[in-house]
């Protein structure tokens, strides 16, 4: 007979006011969303390193230049232009460009009054007058030698104006080691138009045909392109999202950069010429990065613990892509466990072999009964060229009594009923709560309920640490709140939606 302890110890957070209920997620196919940083916990700043930011890339300083509400979070995308989340980066304002429904049969022309300028997009735009600037400059060190990451270009100039001089202009100027174009402190812009050295523009992307006020001269080479059709998508009075007549496909920015370097990259966009119509550059979200090794720990128990003689740790290492040759993984087994004593015997060298992207070995408490206090397997690993990792997986002793099975004769053929009931208590689950009311006054003020959580290994946030949070809301329509999980660095995850599971308690 074998026996598998199995802890819990998942974390319920719960906010009390008036009228209870859990929270849902979102239905499939719903449309598509967008909320500008000029509301709470969007900020300019943290639609990088909380949306943006992918593997691989450390990020050292955020500088933005533009109305904050030009820039904002969007979700639900996958439909609308094959890009689930991420963020927007417009000529206008971030909310609209699907907000209250609008779609392709609405224009997008909100003016954000933003003259700033910037010598490269003026330079992208022939020297022709750019207005409504929204910029990113980004300073960072990358962890690998190739840096990438996903977007999609919109534009309401689509398709009246192209080949014209609104040619709306948007691009990523990368400098550093290794740099030395065109543009400012050497920087290159690699905002292209796949297998081109083409940027990505109204009048080198479109449907393909010359536009009622375009003019051919400005789709001639070296001025535009009418030959990139199969990259574009028009919008063009749909009931499809987003606003923007005309959108291109998912496109990949690459740049070869120096592992463990510093680098600058500017994201910035413009209106060329005058205010009117806008355009926007969708960021996937999490696709800002290099490859990397991820290592994580996984066990039966919430708290990342293993039990002598029970079930079995899994530590798991993954690259961000397949591995173009064998990789061999630089680690060291540490911890105050004993190698091949207190655990069956964790291998010295260890490959993801080629084409394969991870590999994983198994953590086996052995039963020695001894009583001993918590043990620790410490994984120190190079996840990268520039920096190591651990994980911790901890042994407890096995404290489960063992059942009274009775000693009884058994003759052939004879029926035996075994009973294995123990009577041990399950843990239950943390349960941490703010009791505080806070009114929800006055209107688009964020309002904060701080939970206090201590006594939690491990220290950091897991899948399936947190069984549920739980809200308690008077509100006529808590369909209308945004409600969101902010951790203490700041980071925050995700919007808690109420959609059709919704169900509140009285």
């Amino acid at each position: 007979m074998n026996l598998t302890r199995k802890c819990s110890g998942k974390l319920i957070f719960v906010f009390f006011s008036f009228l209870s209920f859990c929270c849902s997620v979102p239905a499939q196919g719903q449309r598509m969303e967008a909320t500008g940083a000029d509301l709470a916990p969007y900020t300019p700043s943290n639609l990088i390193s909380d949306v943006f930011l992918g593997n691989g890339v450390e990020i050292l300083d955020i500088q933005y230049s533009g109305s904050t509400g030009a820039v904002g979070y969007f979700d639900h995308g996958q439909i609308a232009i094959a890009l689930k989340r991420g963020l927007v980066l417009t000529t206008g304002i971030a909310k609209k460009v699907t907000g209250d429904g609008r779609d392709g049969a609405q224009d997008n022309n909100d003016v954000n009054q933003m003259y700033r300028t910037d010598p490269d997009l003026t330079a992208i735009a022939k020297g022709a007058p750019i207005r409504n600037v929204s910029k990113y400059t980004i300073t960072f060190i990358p962890t690998h030698d190739t840096l990438r990451f996903r977007y999609v270009f919109a534009s309401e100039e689509y398709p009246e104006f192209v080949c014209s001089e609104f040619n709306d202009v948007f691009g990523f100027f990368i400098s550093g080691p290794g740099f030395n174009g065109s543009f400012e402190n050497g920087a290159e812009n690699i905002a292209l138009i796949p297998g081109t050295i083409l940027p990505v523009t109204i009048n080198n992307v479109n449907g393909g045909g010359i536009g009622v006020w375009g003019d051919l001269a400005n789709c001639t080479s070296p001025n535009g392109s009418l030959g990139f059709s199969h990259f574009f998508n028009d919008n063009q009075n749909t009931n499809q999202q987003p606003v923007f007549d005309g959108y291109t496909q998912v496109f990949q920015a690459e740049a070869v950069v120096t592992p463990c370097q510093v680098y600058t990259i500017k994201i910035a966009i413009a209106d060329v010429t005058d205010e009117g119509y806008d355009s926007g550059v969708f960021l996937e979200a999490k696709s800002f990065g290099t490859s990397q090794l991820l290592v994580e720990a996984n066990t039966s128990s919430p708290d990342g613990a293993i039990v002598e003689g029970c079930a079995e740790g899994l530590i798991t290492f993954k690259l961000t892509e397949p591995a173009s040759q064998d990789y061999i993984i630089d680690y060291n087994v540490l911890g105050t466990a004993t190698n091949g004593v207190d655990y069956a015997p964790i291998p010295g060298t260890l490959t993801i072999p080629r084409g394969q992207d991870s590999v994983s070995i198994v953590i086996r408490a052995l039963e020695d009964g001894i009583p001993e206090p918590i043990e620790t397997v410490i994984i120190d690993v190079q996840k990268d060229l520039c920096n190591r990792d651990t994980v911790i997986v901890f042994i407890r002793d096995n404290d489960l009594p063992t059942p009274d099975l009775r000693d009884s004769a058994v003759c052939e053929g004879q029926r035996v009923i075994l009973d294995g009931t123990l009577g041990v208590q399950t843990p239950q689950g943390l349960i941490f709560s703010n009791e505080q009311s806070l009114p929800l006054v006055p209107a688009l003020t964020p309002v904060i309920s701080q939970i206090n959580v201590s006594g939690v290994r491990p220290t950091e946030l897991t899948d399936g640490m947190i069984d549920k949070i739980c809200l308690s809301i008077q509100h006529s329509k808590p369909e209308d709140l945004d409600i969101y999980l902010v951790a203490p660095n700041g980071k925050w995850e995700g919007q808690i939606i109420f959609g059709p599971a919704f169900h509140p308690m009285h």
